[in-house]
């Protein structure tokens, strides 16, 4: 037996609208019917199949093409006497083509945290050894003893303050977010990498306002009060466990430290006056 669909009619989509043709006469549109015969003695059943693709379309008749020889294949498996329903295709197709296996992966991704700007203070600050700090050149941070002239030189922090959150390492405690700025200035305190170590240093930003970015972590520590001994001390969000901190001696820069008020003092006074 052979076949030849016309795919211009196959456009429909719809079986009940093929027209088939034989090698001599046209057969008008009915439901399908397969009839091969078997001759005696022969193990199975052989169909030819012709396919006249017209031009135009080339790839999308072409796959519809495909499908037909390849469903035309499977109906040999059918006993002859059968009729071809409707509801025969579902089962060809799930033949012909092949079921596709999803893979579930289990995976988390850890986003930039995201730090709320609710309002800013402003602060005297004084370490426990009661130096101030001072700007010692337009980028560098000192602490010192202030007496006469230099006690106008003294800074106070503009410390923008965001919505509690919690601290990296900390096992769920949570923490004050702070942002610490030189008042009158631009200048916030930052906690950056240098060689194989952070250090603390002095960047123009704009950082009254939400953070939301891996890049600006570098500006928030964590006020971590003691209201017994009314202090405080401020630890970098971007490397937990590093706390800001002034030498013993006058007159050193203001720097950061792992090892709190060990070699260094990290423990501070603020006063809103």
């Amino acid at each position: 037996m052979a076949f030849v669909p016309d795919l211009d009619v196959l456009e429909g989509g719809s079986l009940s609208e093929e027209t088939f043709y034989g090698p001599d006469c046209l057969y008008p549109p009915k439901k399908l019917r397969l009839d091969s015969e078997a001759k005696h003695g022969q193990s199975r059943t052989t169909v030819d199949v012709q396919v006249t693709v017209t031009p135009g379309h080339g790839a999308r008749r072409f796959r519809q093409a495909a499908t037909l020889v390849v469903a035309a294949t499977k109906m040999l498996r059918r006993p002859s006497h059968q009729d071809f329903a409707d509801s025969d295709l579902g089962g060809f197709l799930e033949e012909i083509f092949e079921p596709v296996t999803f893979q579930r992966l289990e995976s988390s991704y850890a986003g930039a945290p995201v730090y709320r700007y609710t309002r800013s203070q402003s602060f005297d600050i004084y370490d426990i050894n009661h130096k101030c700090f001072m700007l010692d050149s337009p980028t560098q941070l000192v602490a010192l003893h202030v007496q006469g002239p230099l006690a106008s030189r003294k800074v106070r922090l503009n410390i923008a303050l965001y919505r509690p959150h919690t601290r990296p390492g900390s096992a769920g405690a949570m923490g004050m977010p702070v942002a610490l700025g030189i008042k009158g200035y631009k200048l916030y305190m930052s906690c950056v990498m240098s060689g194989s170590e952070p250090v603390l240093q002095l960047e123009e930003a704009d950082v009254m306002r939400d953070i939301d970015s891996a890049e600006l972590t570098r500006f928030i520590f964590y006020r971590l009060d003691s209201p017994a001994e009314g202090t405080t001390r401020f630890e970098s969000a971007a490397f937990p466990g590093w706390f800001i901190c002034t030498s013993r001696q006058s007159w050193q820069p203001v720097g950061i430290t792992n090892q709190p008020d060990q070699v260094n003092i990290a423990t501070y006074k603020l006063s809103g006056r």
